[in-house]
């Protein structure tokens, strides 16, 4: 379908209505952030699925779903919106570098954020992002950080915060690993290292699961620090890890790492995104919030496609 400049959708009606729906998957919430009606805004979003010819959101009880056309156009949005503001402040004579400085917990900066920069920095090339890899709550406190990803027990969050997700944990090795020594079942892994993040509390709790792995002793193995060095051990065959399906996905996808049996249990904890209440919010932090959530949005749908293809 091929439109002129004319019949283009104007960015202060329906692509404001349709950005800030996507950006919320919520009509309700993006109709109050625009002080408009929820009809206001479900009128523009219907009106531009009518002049593309496709529908931009699957409508289900209380909320919507961005289609792959819908997050297409999202990821424009966000980019001409982050252009835009670079040339006003060109424009206004600014010489302030646009710097965005993020806070962001180490494991999800190494095995999630860090392998993706190179989509971000495409999105805003002109800005120089800081990335300050650290631990805890306290990180928003005496320092400019213009948003923050942590780590907390779910539901314990800041106020400011927005859930980014809670993983889905399951028994992760090395491909090679099970060569010498099955592991078909949790019953298996007495034979098998236990390799532990910061605790031994999740092998504990996966193992309560079953009954027959009873003889499994979860005080043995190695503690470390990092999930990043879990994973690694885990990689280099050195025993069996706790995975999950967002900070471990690089090293599954890749083969490096596989699932030697079907189970899995939600974390206690989740990641969140935050944004310091301190007045103005950097520019930036709105394209990096959106690039961010739409990123695990398109994570997630990859994997509930696989898990299909594999059932």
């Amino acid at each position: 379908m091929c439109m002129s400049k004319d019949q283009l959708p104007v960015l202060s009606g329906a692509l404001r209505a349709f950005e800030a729906a996507a950006r919320h998957q919520s009509i309700t919430t993006a109709s109050n952030e625009l002080h408009v009606t929820h009809g206001a805004v479900s009128r523009h979003i219907k009106g531009l699925e009518r002049q593309l010819g496709r529908r931009l959101f699957e409508r289900h009880h209380r909320r919507i779903v961005l289609t792959p056309d819908a997050e297409m156009l999202l990821g424009a949005v966000t980019t001409g919106h982050s252009l835009i503001q670079h040339a006003l402040l060109q424009l206004s004579g600014s010489q302030r570098p646009n710097r965005l400085v993020i806070s962001v917990d180490p494991d999800f900066a190494g095995l999630w954020l860090v392998p993706r920069l190179a989509e971000f920095h495409s999105i805003v090339p002109n800005t120089l992002v800081e990335i300050l890899a650290e631990k805890g709550a306290n990180s928003l406190l005496g320092r400019r950080i213009d948003c923050a990803i942590q780590y907390a027990e779910a539901g314990k969050a800041q106020k400011s915060s927005e859930i980014l997700f809670r993983s889905r944990l399951f028994p992760v090795c090395a491909p090679g690993l099970t060569k010498t020594r099955p592991l078909l079942a949790p019953e298996d892994l007495q034979h098998h290292t236990l390799l532990h993040d910061r605790s031994i509390a999740e092998w504990q709790e996966c193992i309560q699961r079953f009954p027959k792995a009873s003889n499994v002793d979860v005080r043995s193995g190695f503690v470390f620090s990092e999930t990043a060095l879990c994973l690694d051990a885990a990689v280099r065959g050195h025993g069996v890890a706790i995975g999950d399906d967002f900070l471990a996905a690089m090293y599954l996808s890749e083969g490096r790492l596989v699932k030697p049996f079907d189970s899995a249990f939600y974390s206690k904890n989740a990641y969140y995104f935050t944004v310091p209440n301190r007045g103005a919010i950097h520019p930036t932090v709105t394209t990096f919030r959106n690039w961010l959530f739409r990123s695990i949005r398109r994570l997630r749908s990859s994997r509930r496609v696989r898990r299909s293809d594999d059932g």
